[in-house]
């Protein structure tokens, strides 16, 4: 078996090996795939269930209830969230991340199934998608420059197939399309005039719209197909065609009737852009692409192409790549920005030889971590780059050990190779066991399972394998690279460090019980402080955009939702502030932000995406558009917001109402509405139980429509083509087939009044006899009555629900909100039945520390397993856990004094805090036994370990800190917590941890015999 110093003498290779792994990591640095945010698990999934015709209470009872019923029966399922419409139902399904995601997705298939069998006869299949999260869409364009929706559709279908097909690129798909149909609009009156009923007309028609195989004819060996015309080749074709009269005669279809070609009717979906109708193409890129470099390409070809769309143009709407470029670059620069001031610090501390040494050690465990982190599948983003920012201190702390001992045995006159030998020999058990409690501490993020955690995954990899490779480099490189570089110092420096540490051991020798007190009263107050910091799950976007939500009352028509988004529209542009908006109505945004939620059919919604001109103007103009929408519009829900960091939430302050009896949660509602109004710091509260909406109910006199040969379908049929049209086929002369619909000419905007007098045929009269019946006014078989219904209701895990929400105020933390509201909430007399569960950061804040917490035992076991290992002792355990209370109370005056919040990031970095604390004590204590065992009183060698691993101690907390500064002063929102968490943490850590380790070491070990220091108690 080769010894370490047979390995240390194999210097050629093992600096060949490093070399080549570093050139493979600036490599992989240079081709790596780039995005912005790291990709979500797909864990979640929606169902679209249609029941057209049907009111909401219809669609909840018939169609959501019995799909639920088997959906609850899927193992796995975390919440079912339903949104019922009137002829929709949409339900969202949030699954466990653990489970094997595809089996658990065709289980939801088979629960839809199995639902299909209870349906109501003629209910359309439901449409699945299990890929919601999955397709960012990264690049949006846009086609402006006319007011003509089908001429933008046909331009952004031309633009579709420029991309369509390209490497990298998955779909593209359009946004906001309008649709298309063909519309035959016939006079009820001219059409008596002729005898020509409706039922006629759509029957004639339809019999030309089909497409029929006819056959073929074997001709001289030749297959010859006949093609009979049985469908419209032109709309000329449509417009001329003869329709037969009850007489005998024929006209053209166009002097009893006119032809439209128009976007679909009823409207359901429109984007505009910067005020100008709009026809988006979005582009989602495949898994793994480089994001950057696909962008570019885009750009270019883009400015290939622009000329051949004029006088229309294309608008550059979301550009993914762009923003990623500008995040990636921000954060390289924090990298090499704490590259550049570590290596400042360990020049000046540690001299120039030594310093530069181990500096040299820096961008050589980067890129060999990035050569593997590569070689593993990993991705650049903003989370896996400002991990390589955080782990800057942590990974030179084991080569300042190295260093600084092989320096301290040069310095002893010892040769440079037995010195690199023996600091190695001794170094490289109590190194494995610091670096592996670091490691431990990581395990239970790496573990974790949910949203957040998919999150921040690339932090604990990233580190663990950082610092996992400094510990092979520093061991394997480091003392090739001493040989080299270190020589025998004529003075040793480090006198000041000496005073600090002779200072320090003799406070916590002399006075240990003091020292100790003095600390638990520190850590004591530290934890009442803990009480004003404030907190935050996750903080906004650091993007100049914001999001408005126009959300009208339920049952609003989609025309309403179109004008207001307009003139809000108008109103922003007119701000010399505001670089762009862009409308999507009847639907949400699409997916142009990892975390963005889809909302598709939603009449009643139309959502602004507002980009600035610069960062700092989205606070001042959301504030500006809440006062506006207020002022101008304010029988409007509006809810202005930021993009937020991390996964997906509804909204900051989510209460959910549930229960079963409509009225009961009306009364529940409205009674959280006002206690949370009542609030400081809440904005845009609003419900999800609307007023409720009309319904026009036709009673049929069912014996007098038999007596007149009609049923309820012929009523039914009548009031379709009265107002959106009937479908009699299909034209194909185009790319994709075009339905043609029979309605009125007034169709939607019919008045009331005039049903009464639509004409009722026998749906089933196909042709023209002596039988024929004349039609039949509506009047004369039904009467009207009008009713207010539900327009929507929603569901929770099977149950009706009404959410109440809230937006928070800048700068208002989630924390200064909840505790008052709680109050009030405890204190209402909610009616019967009514139940109050919390959501919003609450309840991903409480998922995602429930996620940790689930697998924290695992690593303390890990943990307390390494030291039980390396030091077979209780009480040195509980020295070294002792460590970790003052680093999670060093915390708090970081965040305190920085304003910052607490929150999921702060506590990444408590748990950061915790390796480098117990890595701090590990090899104080390592030091300490080592010079008991070489005969030392308790003393002096407590004294000798201060003096000795103080410069390497200081040394890691100093880098660290220095390290973590450019992300501190970040304008981004994401770091800061987690930085100042981590500084103020080491800061006051580091001293207090060179006062108790002493200490209690001192007072548990004070009585034993010095040569007993392994496996004692």
């Amino acid at each position: 078996m080769i010894s370490l110093a047979d390995l240390l003498r194999q210097r050629r290779l093992l600096l060949s090996v490093t070399v080549f792994m570093v050139l493979a990591g600036i490599f992989s640095w240079q081709t790596m795939p780039r995005q912005e945010d790291p990709s979500l698990t797909e864990f979640i999934g929606q169902i679209v269930a249609p029941y057209p015709g049907a009111d909401a209470e219809k669609v909840e009872r018939l169609v959501l209830e019995p799909l639920e019923e088997y959906l609850l029966e899927v193992e796995g399922i975390v919440k079912l969230t339903s949104k019922i419409r009137a002829n929709v139902a949409i339900i969202v399904i949030e699954m466990e991340t653990y489970l094997d995601l595809d089996a658990a997705w065709d289980d939801v298939r088979e629960a839809i199934r199995k639902a299909r069998h209870d349906f109501p006869q003629g209910v359309p299949e439901p449409i699945f998608n299990d890929h919601v999260f999955g397709d960012q869409e990264s690049v949006i364009l846009a086609l402006t420059g006319s007011d003509d929706l089908l001429l933008l559709t046909a331009a952004a279908e031309k633009l579709k197939l420029e991309f369509q097909g390209w490497p990298g690129i998955a779909k593209v798909l359009l946004v906001g399309d309008p649709g298309e149909q063909i519309t035959v609009t016939y006079d009820q009156k001219r059409a008596r005039q002729t005898g020509l009923t409706p039922a006629h007309l759509v029957n004639q028609l339809a019999r030309r719209s089909r497409v029929m195989a006819a056959g073929s004819l074997n001709v001289q060996g030749l297959n010859v197909t006949l093609r009979p015309t049985t469908e419209f080749e032109s709309l000329e074709e449509i417009f001329t065609t003869p329709i037969l009269l009850p007489s005998g005669a024929t006209i053209p279809l166009g002097e009893i009737a006119g032809l439209q070609q128009t976007p679909l009717q009823p409207a359901n979906e429109r984007m505009r852009y910067c005020g100008k109708s709009a026809v988006g193409v979005s582009l989602i890129f495949r898994e793994g692409v480089d994001v950057v470099a696909q962008g570019e390409t885009i750009r270019l070809r883009l400015a290939e192409i622009r000329a051949n769309f004029s006088p229309l143009k294309i608008e550059k709407v979301f550009f993914q790549p762009e923003r990623v470029a500008e995040r990636l670059q921000g954060l390289q620069n924090s990298l090499l920005q704490g590259i550049a001031i570590v290596t400042l610090v360990l020049v000046v501390l540690m001299g120039f030889r030594l310093g530069l040494l181990v500096s040299a050690v820096v961008p050589l465990v980067l890129f060999v971590s990035v050569a593997v982190f590569a070689l593993g599948g990993g991705v650049l983003h903003q989370i896996s780059i400002a991990s390589l920012v955080l782990a800057l201190g942590m990974l030179v702390d084991n080569a300042v050990v190295v260093a600084e001992n092989i320096q301290w045995r040069l310095d002893q006159g010892e040769k440079a190779a037995a010195a690199t030998v023996k600091a190695v020999a001794e170094l490289a058990k109590p190194l494995a066991g610091a670096t592996g409690t670091t490691l431990a501490a990581f395990i239970p993020m790496l573990m974790a399972q949910g949203k957040t955690a998919d999150f921040t995954r690339s932090i604990p990899i990233v580190i663990m394998l950082t610092l996992t490779v400094s510990y092979l480099i520093a061991l394997l490189v480091t003392p090739i690279l001493s040989q080299m570089v270190l020589r025998k110092r004529s003075r040793p420096q480090g006198d000041r460090l000496e005073r600090l540490a002779g200072g320090l051991s003799a406070l916590a020798l002399n006075h240990s019980k003091k020292a100790l007190v003095v600390v638990l009263l520190l850590v004591l107050l530290c934890g009442l402080g803990a009480g004003r910091v404030e907190r935050q799950f996750f903080p906004g976007a650091d993007r100049n955009q914001f999001l408005v939500d126009l959300l009208l009352p339920e049952g609003s028509h989609f025309g309403v939702s179109e004008r207001l988004s307009q003139r809000l529209e108008s109103a922003l542009l007119a701000q010399s502030q505001v670089a762009s908006t862009v409308a999507f109505v009847g639907r949400g945004a699409p997916r142009f932000f990892y975390n963005i939620l889809p909302r598709p059919n939603a009449p009643n919604l139309a959502q602004l995406v507002v980009t600035t001109v610069a960062l700092a103007d989205v606070m001042d103009l959301m504030v500006w558009t809440r006062q506006w929408l207020k002022r101008e519009i304010p029988e409007v829900v509006a809810v202005v917001k930021q993009l937020e960091q991390g996964p997906p939430v509804k909204a900051p302050v989510e209460i959910h109402c549930q229960g079963h009896d409509l009225e009961s949660l009306r009364l529940a509602s409205e009674a959280v509405m006002a206690a949370m109004r009542s609030i400081p710091g809440t904005l845009d509260v609003r419900t999800t139980l609307g007023r409720g909406a009309p319904s026009l109910d036709i009673i049929i006199d069912d014996a007098a429509a038999a007596r007149n040969g009609l049923n309820r379908d012929s009523v039914a049929m009548a009031l379709l083509r009265q107002t959106y049209g009937v479908p009699i086929g299909f034209y194909r002369a185009q790319k994709d087939p075009v339905p043609i619909v029979l309605r009125s000419l007034a169709g939607e905007e019919s008045d009331i009044a005039d049903l009464a007098a639509v004409d009722v045929t026998p749906s089933g009269n196909t042709r023209f006899s002596s039988r024929s019946q004349n039609p039949l006014p509506l009047a004369g078989i039904s009467r009207l009555e009008l009713n207010w219904k539900p327009a929507a209701l929603e569901h929770r895990n099977g149950r009706r629900v009404v959410t109440v929400s809230a937006q928070l105020a800048t700068g208002v933390p989630f924390s200064k909100v909840f505790a008052p509201l709680k109050v009030k909430l405890d204190g209402l007399a909610l009616p019967s039945g009514v139940e109050v569960t919390y959501g919003g950061e609450l309840e991903g804040s409480g998922k995602a520390n429930l996620a940790m917490l689930s697998v924290l035992p695992w690593g303390i076991m890990l943990l307390l397993g390494i030291l039980l290992a390396e030091f077979n002792s209780f009480r040195r355990l509980i020295i070294i856990m002792v460590t970790v209370p003052l680093a999670a109370a060093g915390v708090v005056p970081g965040l305190l004094i920085s304003g910052q919040p607490f929150g999921f990031m702060s506590m990444l970095g408590v748990i950061a805090l915790i390796g480098i604390v117990v890595n701090n004590a590990i090899v104080l204590l390592d030091v300490i036994d080592t010079r008991r065992q070489a005969g030392d009183c308790l003393i002096t060698a407590l004294e000798t370990a201060v003096a000795r691993r103080i410069r390497p101690i200081l040394l890691t907390s100093i880098t660290t800190i220095v390290g973590l500064l450019p992300l501190a002063f970040s304008n981004t929102s994401l770091w800061p917590p987690l930085a100042w968490a981590m500084i103020s943490g080491l800061l006051a850590s580091t001293f207090l941890t060179l006062l108790v380790v002493p200490s209690m070491y001192r007072l548990l070990f004070s009585r034993q015999h010095s040569g007993m220091v392994a496996g004692s108690m």
